[in-house]
């Protein structure tokens, strides 16, 4: 090889070497964009790429690793719930809030003090709803997932508790915490005094606020403070002077003269004075708000009206039941004629507020009887079901006028089925005002007189219709003492305040308590639709038979050695008497009827008066 070949081949491999290396410079070199930058900026820009990289290296290791759990560093309120599943981190929740709940808070305003629990407001939270929020954090948008798993793995991610609460329980906290510590706001108001109208001026009042007490205590019950103190703050009125002016203006309007009444040909002037007791206020709900409205009150307008225009009225009358020897029959009802009083205060307040007239014709409506005829057809009343009768002497007046008293008061009493009577309950307080009369009744074992001295005789009567009924008795009491003159132990007391006498309708029709009297007797009947019971009865013999006890009293105007009975006393004794009811012959009510009659004390008069030796005639010796 020559020497020029030589240096030829050298510059041929020289040029190749420095096309390679050309090449790689090349394969290296950054981007022409990015070359264009400078240095500094092209180092930045490859940190930027490599920090990118790894947040991105984290994240899918970050998902990988937290797949089916809440991602580390996720907290619900305090509860660190990073790692858990749906399940654990909603059963964490829920342990974390009943602790905190269960314990109450105390509220503090002023020196007052209340204990709060927290069901009593309704605290809670949705512990299921808390946890599927904690976990779809990092789960949203991929730009926003990445964030916010970089901001959970750096510094933690916190959902809120949010709590919710009961508003009524709230509301009534706070309205018992205000009654008993706070000066509660006065609305403006229009008041009336003898036909002139003035208007009441709004005050502000001082207590808790709602909002604020709510949001306290639930920041109280979901951390560890157990003490909140509250401070008063003014509370304004919920209607002001504005939104009372047109309650005002209506009330000026209704009082701004006499009104004209007129039915047929019937006229009544009502003055500006009595208008004024009709008109009342209430609080009323508008578009902006609450507002103060005046109004006639149909009660009011009836209580002043309807007497003064109840000439052209007619009361209604409810059927009734006729019977006559042990024959039942119905009296028709009547329907009434009378004022209107809702229809009439919508027309009047026309008339008085808005109407150039102020005269009203006066509505009435028709009034139905409390008792229909048809309504009585269906009662079921329609033959006698057992009467019984009961004399007395005639002699007393006041104890006869009670029996005929009471019985005018028990007269057409009607029993639905099912219900029991009471003869307290029925008769109500036996008073001079209701017309009875003080007559010899048995107190203590005693005849005393006594306010409705009778009555008996009549509770009497009463029992023995229903026992020959075969109705159940529910209660019944004998007399203290013994009376001949009554059906051997089928006698039954009642006293106001003691014991009572009660039966039962256990038909399915309503019944009739019918009543008659004359001055020596008094019968009481019951109509309904017969159940077909049959009563049979037995009665015992006198037990335990008990002399009186005997009382003798020193009276020294009786010659000694006369006895005079003073007060006749009664042999205590008992004796019981078994009813037996049946109906198709088989029996359905067997009573037993025990009475206990105590020995009353007889009272004798012993005489003491000395009585003169008789004289010896004088004798003479012959």
């Amino acid at each position: 090889m020559s020497t020029s070949d030589t240096h030829e081949d050298d510059r041929t491999m020289q040029t190749a070497g420095a096309g390679i290396h050309s090449a790689a410079r090349r394969r290296l070199s950054w981007p022409g964009w990015l070359a264009r930058w400078p240095k500094g900026a092209r180092a930045a820009a490859l940190v930027g790429v490599v920090v990118v990289a790894v947040v991105v290296l984290v994240a899918v290791v970050d998902v990988v690793l937290s797949f089916g759990t809440v991602h580390p560093g996720v907290s619900v309120g305090t509860v660190d719930v990073g790692g858990m599943t749906l399940a654990n981190a909603t059963d964490a929740i829920q342990t974390h809030v009943a602790e905190q709940t269960a314990v109450p808070v105390t509220l503090e305003v002023g020196d007052d003090r209340w204990e709060v629990e927290a069901a009593s407001i309704g605290v809670s939270v949705d512990a299921t709803a808390l946890a599927e929020a904690a976990y779809d954090v990092g789960r949203g948008d991929v730009t926003e997932a990445v964030w916010e798993r970089v901001r959970a793995a750096l510094g933690g991610v916190s959902v809120p508790l949010d709590p919710a609460y009961d508003p009524a329980g709230l509301q009534s906290l706070v309205r018992r915490i205000n009654d008993s510590i706070a000066q509660p706001p006065m609305d403006a108001g229009v008041r009336i005094e003898e036909g002139a109208v003035h208007r009441i001026a709004p005050e502000d009042g001082l207590g808790v606020d709602e909002e604020q007490t709510r949001d306290a205590l639930l920041i109280a019950f979901l951390s560890d403070e157990r003490i909140v103190s509250l401070d008063l703050v003014p509370l304004a009125p919920e209607i002001d002077e504005e939104a009372a002016e047109a309650a005002y203006r209506a009330a000026v309007a209704m009082l701004s003269g006499p009104l004209e009444l007129y039915y047929e040909d019937k006229q009544w002037t009502i003055q500006p004075t009595i208008i004024g007791q009709w008109v009342d206020f209430r609080r009323a709900e508008s578009a902006d708000g609450p507002v103060l409205e005046a109004y006639l009150a149909s009660e009011e307008i009836s209580a002043t009206i309807l007497p003064l225009v109840a000439e052209v009225g007619k009361p209604a009358k409810d059927a009734s039941f006729s019977v006559s020897n042990g024959v039942v029959t119905i009296v028709p009802g009547e329907d009434g004629l009378a004022a209107d009083a809702v229809d009439l205060a919508a027309k009047l307040e026309t008339a008085l507020v808005g109407g150039q007239e102020r005269r009203v014709e006066l509505a009435m409506r028709r009034v139905e009887p409390a008792l229909t005829t048809e309504e009585a057809k269906g009662l079921g009343i329609k033959e006698r079901l057992a009467t019984f009768t009961t004399e007395y002497s005639p002699s007393n007046k006041p104890r006869v006028n009670n029996i005929h008293t009471l019985a005018d008061a028990l007269d057409g009493t009607l029993l639905a089925p099912g219900e029991t009577f009471s003869f307290n309950g029925t008769i109500g307080e036996r008073t001079a005002a209701k017309g009875y009369q003080e007559a010899p009744a048995i107190v203590n074992g005693k005849l005393v007189p006594q306010l409705g001295g009778g009555i008996c005789q009549v509770n009497t009567t009463l029992f023995n219709t229903v026992f020959f009924s075969g109705l159940p008795v529910v209660e019944r009491h004998n007399h203290s003492q013994y009376i001949s003159h009554y059906p051997k132990g089928r006698d039954a007391t009642v006293s106001w305040g003691g014991p009572d006498f009660k039966f039962s309708n256990d038909t399915e029709h309503w019944i009739l308590i019918a009543t008659g009297y004359t001055n020596s007797s008094v019968t009481i009947s019951l109509y309904g639709t017969d159940p077909r019971y049959k009563v049979t009865y037995e009665t015992g013999p006198f037990t335990n038979l008990r002399n009186p006890p005997v009382r003798e009293v020193e009276d020294p105007t009786l010659p000694e050695g006369t006895r005079v009975i003073d007060e006749r006393g009664v042999s205590g004794r008992t004796i019981v008497v078994t009813r037996i009811v049946t109906k198709n012959g088989a029996e359905i009510r067997r009573d037993t009827f025990k009475s206990v009659y105590r020995a009353t004390e007889e009272v004798v008069r012993v005489g003491t008066k000395p009585v003169a030796a008789p004289s010896t005639p004088a004798t003479s010796t012959p």
